[in-house]
């Protein structure tokens, strides 16, 4: 069974971002959906052609911690100096992405 697209909405989510290179940044969440996420971080991805992420989520009272393989789309230095990324997912697991559809399906 395939879960449907969800809404993309605000999101407060942090967690960190693991690059190629072997960097780890903290991130923040500030839009999410079930097939893409923007972040802020304090670096960009630095070359990285896919990435890491882990989240520290939260709905209803509920937590998980979303482990999710990325394609990186877009990083901008923005013009609170930290990089806006904008990742489309490459590998999540079905929980993970349930637990994303009811976030964002509650919050739009």
């Amino acid at each position: 069974m395939s879960i449907s697209s969800s809404p993309y909405v605000r999101c407060f989510w942090t967690g960190s971002l693991y690059l190629t290179n072997g960097v780890t940044m903290p991130i923040h969440c500030t839009h999410i959906s079930t097939d893409m996420i923007e972040i802020e971080a304090p670096d960009g991805l630095q070359g990285s052609k896919i990435v890491k992420l882990e989240l520290k989520a939260i709905h209803e009272g509920k937590t998980a911690t979303l482990k999710i393989l990325c394609d990186p789309k877009l990083d901008v230095f923005n013009e609170h100096n930290k990089h806006y990324i904008r990742l489309s997912y490459h590998t999540i697991s079905s929980k993970d992405r349930a637990f994303i559809k009811a976030f964002a399906d509650a919050h739009s």
